[in-house]
């Protein structure tokens, strides 16, 4: 009963697009239960699909006369969604250049301190360097004077002397 009471009324509202089968088988399904005499079948599947087909143009009509309403409504709506929009997208650019920029500008610091790390590191291996260097002569230079054997120092002061002397000889 629930059935046949859904399908009359979504038949008669014509929001369900009847077809010639579905009339002629709601039709049947009246006759079966003692709703409506055989011989007025044809008329009422002609009748049902009539008034569906009436019913589904007022519904048409009648939701297009409300779109076009709402769409006039809207339009308002539209133009400050626009703007919104527009204004956001802008904003989005401004900011990315913005963002594009610091970026660049963070990399350049980094980059400059890399470069000023690198330096002073390079500074800091020459002194290094340097002061080993000279702590290995200096303990070579202990060494040989420990061992009493003469450095380079003491080398080349002997040769001087003994140059001198050969002038004074010679």
């Amino acid at each position: 009963m629930v059935k046949l009471i859904e399908d009359a009324y979504l038949a008669s509202l014509g929001v369900a697009f009847l077809t010639y089968e579905k009339a002629e088988k709601l039709t049947q399904n009246l006759i079966k239960k003692g709703e409506l005499a055989k011989n007025r079948e044809q008329e009422f599947i002609q009748d049902l699909m009539d008034k569906a087909k009436s019913n589904s143009a007022e519904l048409e009509k009648v939701i297009k006369e409300k779109l076009k309403y709402l769409a006039e409504k809207g339009e308002p709506l539209k133009d400050k969604q626009d703007k919104i929009i527009e204004d956001i997208t802008k904003k989005a650019k401004e900011s990315s250049k913005i963002t594009e920029k610091k970026i660049i500008d963070l990399i350049k610091d980094i980059i400059k301190k890399g470069k000023e790390t690198a330096e002073k590191q390079q500074k800091i291996f020459k002194d290094l360097k340097s002061k080993i260097t000279k702590s290995d002569e200096e303990r070579i230079a202990e060494l040989l004077r420990k061992s009493d054997i003469p450095s380079k120092e003491d080398t080349d002061e002997i040769k001087k002397k003994l140059d001198e002397l050969t002038q004074k000889v010679g």
